[in-house]
């Protein structure tokens, strides 16, 4: 298998790149979901990893800081690289190319920064890269299965087709991202277990009835391409009411399985109310879309449990 710096020259080569060009390409081609994915999944990952006992779980012998500074740069790193091609893949075709002219015209493609004949070979690159990263550092599992959850979303219609096919996707997506950078913070591959099975499960159903929230603020990309989007089969005001109810009722569940006192429900609560009330309140598509970024947040206070359950209870 070649070395990723022989990797990195033939992708350079084949998409006729400049290192600035190509570092800036990169970046933009990710930049919507820095604060979606990449930030989200690799602090559950870190985060998880070091309360990793609670989920029985290989347990780490870090001390605190050196735990963070040492493993968290390996697990965004992770993240990152398993999200890039998925991504391109997703602003390939002429649809995608077409709807991001109407809201993310400054994306590489639709900004006719680089075309599409240079993109795929940029984003095959990127799929081996990815692997052999995973194959480094850990998580190649977690990596093997986003490249078919890539291919089912992207090239198989399950983004378009049913909301909740693509929930589904979605849910395994994060879910898959979240795992393999905690493998990789721990620098030991997940096992199976109990408690492990139990909080996945629950966090895959939190993603799976709430993250279509994220399609509030883009009914009209979603109609353009015709995307059966949650709140385009359903209507908007159905899909506000189950968000609002099932995002409260998720922030109460997730501190309650981890039996934790008031303090633990706290940041949730908080969040969750501050979602439940702005989904229902504010229906801008500007709303919406800030709406969604507090979905994130929210999210990393229901990842973070587990690490407040360690932090003042142990193991």
């Amino acid at each position: 298998m070649k070395q990723p710096r022989g990797l990195f020259y033939d992708i350079l080569i084949k998409t006729k790149c400049s290192l600035s060009f190509y570092f800036r390409i990169i970046w933009l081609f990710t930049y919507s979901d820095m604060k979606t994915i990449v930030f989200p999944q690799s602090i559950f990952g870190v985060t998880t990893a070091y309360a990793a006992c609670l989920l029985h779980q290989p347990t780490t012998t870090y001390e605190t800081s050196s735990f963070f500074l040492n493993r968290y740069p390996l697990a965004l790193f992770w993240t990152w690289s398993n999200l890039l091609p998925f991504n391109i893949f997703n602003q390939l075709s002429q649809d995608a190319i077409d709807e991001d002219r109407l809201n993310k015209p400054w994306r590489p493609l639709p900004s006719g920064r680089i075309d599409r004949e240079r993109t795929i070979p940029l984003m095959l690159g990127h799929y081996v890269f990815a692997v052999i990263v995973s194959c480094s550092i850990g998580g190649i599992r977690q990596s093997l299965f986003l490249i078919l959850l890539g291919i089912w979303y992207n090239a198989g219609d399950g983004a378009d087709k049913n909301f909740v096919v693509r929930n589904i996707i979605n849910a395994a997506g994060m879910l898959s991202f979240a795992s393999g950078a905690m493998e990789v913070a721990l620098g030991e591959p997940l096992v199976i277990t109990k408690v492990s099975t139990q909080w996945m499960a629950i966090l895959a159903s939190v993603i799976f009835f709430t993250v279509q929230t994220q399609d509030l603020y883009d009914t009209e990309g979603d109609s353009y391409r015709n995307r059966n989007t949650m709140p385009l089969v359903m209507g908007d005001s159905f899909t506000r009411w189950w968000t609002a109810v099932l995002v409260f009722i998720f922030s109460v569940v997730g501190p309650a399985y981890w039996s934790l006192r008031w303090y633990g429900f706290v940041l949730p609560l908080f969040l969750g109310t501050i979602i439940s009330m702005r989904t229902l309140s504010l229906r801008t598509p500007e709303a919406d879309k800030r709406t969604f970024q507090i979905w994130n947040a929210w999210m990393v206070s229901i990842y973070s449990l587990p690490l407040l359950r360690f932090l003042t209870h142990g193991c």
